[in-house]
């Protein structure tokens, strides 16, 4: 008998019904839900901890055998509600409400699948372990909100085939449901479930089963070919000159092999980047910055290949040619197999005092990554990868890591790894630096590289007590990582105590941390203290005083016995949606590195974020930074400037916006006018048209030149096969 209809118009989808099956248009139909299982969201479990839910939230949840059907009622003051049109996962810090999902039951991971009060979809992963949610995991699936007179009702609908699971008749997935609020003073979330401090994942706690019988099998086999258009065009003096037209044709796939398997091609992949990376400034920074991974390819495992040492950054392989995934979701392993061939290869190598990089041309890069589930919210997992230059030389890597959950209270993580190293022949580092003997130019050297990490922790709700030992050897490599700093050990001690209430602050949370690093010749090279105050209100405001103390410091050939005192100041307020303020500042001692002979200074460096939303639709922001680097006993400075970037987007729905940037840098003398119409339907198809400018002061700010002009096009269109 046919219960359910879909209708499936790539890249729009409309989901038609019969029978009791919900009519996704988020509206509550008592006919629909009638047979569905309802919870209350008891429990507040941020800021407060599992105290009596203040706010009425109830969640509905039912099957058929293609969808998971899950509904809101979240009663609220409409006036009180935060939301507004945006793309997706942009929506964490507004009103919304979400499903929570472990469908292993096994505290592997947990995914959670939400929307904002006004329909921008959410989805994330998270797992175990200290290190952050993972945002850029996505899945397809359906959703709407409707106002109400009790505040607004939410509806979903999961594609099961969207969604790993064992290759069991009998499912039983432990299943919650959350719900964010600022109608009460401060972003508050609510949980039919709670939720404790030693807790390592929170969407993990969930406590109720879900049973599923007979659940059929599904694959999903996805092609989002794409094609880019790009015209450049240089303005050395007074004419025009157009750079002929630059174009991309690609294609990139996923493929199921069965419930737990899946492989993920790309050919010619589009890497360029039309969601820029934010302005760095560089200044007086001796180590390499990462930048946050965006490519569509790369995101898919993200959450696989993160481990203490940083031993995999995705952004290392710069400019594939062509590459491979294979993810395997077993009943207690997670398995990660990639192969690809980049054309465009940058090399990082991390010294003492500083970072070494070039780029190696062409390389081939296999990553072997598995991971055995323990129970408890334990695991060990085992890492391997390889990279081999054109060029000539290579980079092998083998690492072991783990975290294990002892008695609730306890944790410990821990990560150790061996590299080894074959240098090429061609130089690519402009360097005559060395260390242990070993220098960074490449020479043709063969060595070879170990690196440690372990840290444990106690948790309980008022107290937080850890420890860190970390040791990187003189030679140690990681040819797809990102590992800035070798040569050191260092050892760290903190402990945090944290007070909760009902009055104006909310939560209180003070800290205090000792860190001691030295070199493998037993000499300190830090001596650091920190004192630090975190803080959140019932009137949505928050923010973070650090205090440090660094005793002795030292670079290179130059010893700092003086104590230096830094104050680092980061301060949110948001009485509504309309208006945000952000504010962050650190100033206090500060050694001037790329001096010729370095010495303390006096720095101010201060970052104010403005924003306001005069209408659900549009929204403007403004940022100021400003970094400054004065001499610490004479008049004069190292080095001043500021970045300015304005910002207007208006989004005609949560799938289409237009935005404006404009950015100035003192730094570089430069501006940067950027435009762009976005049209995103679902997570990989995907609309850009804009243009971008950028200007020059010349010899003077009233002689400001255009020095290059480009516009884009690119789509990418997911099909469903």
């Amino acid at each position: 008998m046919i219960k359910f209809i879909k209708i499936v118009v790539i890249p729009f989808i409309a989901i038609n019904a019969l029978a009791s099956t919900p009519i996704i248009d988020g509206t509550l139909n008592d006919k629909e839900w009638a047979d569905a299982k309802s919870y209350e969201l008891e429990f507040e479990v941020s800021p407060g901890r599992n105290a009596p839910a203040l706010l009425k939230t109830i969640a509905s949840i039912k099957h058929d055998e293609d969808y998971l059907y899950v509904a809101f009622k979240a009663y609220a003051d409409k006036e009180k509600i935060r939301a507004t049109t945006r793309a997706r996962d942009t929506a964490w810090d507004e009103d919304y409400v979400g499903v929570v999902i472990d469908t292993y039951g096994d505290d592997r991971y947990a995914i959670a699948i939400g929307q904002n009060a006004l329909g921008s979809q959410l989805d994330l992963k998270e797992k175990p372990g200290n290190r952050d949610d993972d945002p850029s995991w996505n899945i397809l699936f359906f959703s709407e909100t409707v106002f109400t007179e009790y505040g607004y009702s939410a509806e979903f609908a999961i594609p099961f085939e969207e969604l790993r699971y064992p290759d069991e008749e009998l499912q039983e997935w432990s299943i919650g449901f959350v719900r964010k609020s600022f109608e009460l003073g401060t972003q508050t979330i609510f949980a039919d479930f709670t939720v404790y401090a030693h807790d390592q994942c929170f969407f993990c706690a969930t406590d109720e089963t879900y049973v599923i019988e007979d659940l059929e099998d599904s694959d999903r086999n996805y092609l989002y070919p794409y094609i880019t258009l790009n015209q450049k065009a240089d303005r050395p003096i007074k004419k025009l000159e157009h750079q002929n037209p630059d174009y991309e044709i690609g294609l990139s796939g996923l493929l199921d092999l069965n419930e737990n398997s899946t492989i993920e091609y790309t050919i010619n992949p589009d890497f360029s980047q039309v969601e820029a990376d934010a302005a760095q400034v560089l200044v007086n920074e001796t180590f390499a910055i990462s930048l946050p991974e965006r490519r569509t390819f790369f995101l898919e495992g993200t959450d696989l290949l993160n481990t203490d040492l940083d031993s995999i950054y995705t952004r290392s392989i710069n400019s594939p040619l062509n590459a491979l995934k294979f993810i395997n979701q077993g009943d207690s392993t997670s398995s990660l197999i990639m192969h690809a061939i980049d054309e465009d290869s940058p090399y990082l190598a991390g010294g003492l005092y500083e970072s070494y990089s070039g780029n190696a041309g062409k390389s081939e890069v296999t990553i072997i990554r598995s991971i055995k589930n323990l129970g408890n919210e334990s695991n060990i997992g085992v890492l391997l990868t390889n990279r081999d230059y054109r060029i000539g030389g290579h980079g092998k890597l083998v690492e072991v890591d783990g975290n294990l959950r002892i008695k609730d209270k306890y944790s410990i993580a821990f990560d150790f790894a061996k590299s080894n190293t074959q240098e090429s022949y061609q130089d690519f580092i402009n360097s005559s630096d060395s260390l242990n003997n070993i220098s960074y130019a490449m020479d043709g050297e063969k060595f070879s590289g170990d690196a440690k990490n372990i840290r444990l922790k106690r948790e309980t709700e008022g107290s937080t007590w850890g420890f860190r030992f970390e040791e990187i050897s003189p030679n140690y490599r990681a040819d797809v990582g990102f590992v800035t700093q070798t040569g050191f050990k260092n050892i760290s001690l903190w402990h945090s105590r944290t007070y909760r209430s009902n009055n104006f602050f909310r939560l209180i949370k003070p800290n205090i941390t000792v860190r001691k690093k030295s070199d493998f010749e037993g000499n300190v090279i830090q001596e650091m203290t920190e004192l630090s105050l975190f803080f959140e209100t019932s009137k949505n405001f928050k923010g973070n005083i650090e205090r440090k103390f660094f005793d002795k410091e030292q670079y290179k050939t130059f010893s700092f016995s003086e104590q230096q005192v830094r104050t680092n100041l980061w301060l949110n307020y948001s009485p509504s949606e309309l208006f945000s303020i952000g504010f962050s500042a650190n100033f206090g001692d500060r050694i001037a590195y790329n001096e010729l002979i370095p010495k303390i200074g006096k720095q101010k460096n201060y970052n104010l974020n403005l924003g306001l939303r005069p209408s659900d639709k549009l929204s403007l922001s403004y940022r100021h930074r400003k970094i400054e680097l004065s001499k610490k006993y004479q008049s004069g400075k190292y080095f001043s400037g500021s970045v300015d970037r304005f910002s207007t987007r208006y989004s005609f729905s949560n799938d289409l916006s237009w935005r404006v940037n404009l950015e100035s840098n003192d730094f570089s003398d430069d501006y940067y006018l950027e435009t762009l119409f976005e049209w995103r339907p679902d997570p990989y198809t995907i609309f850009y048209a804009g243009s971008s400018q950028f200007f020059s002061d010349g010899e003077s700010s009233t002689n400001i030149k255009l020095l290059t002009s480009q516009i884009y096009l690119k789509f990418q269109y997911f099909y469903k096969i």
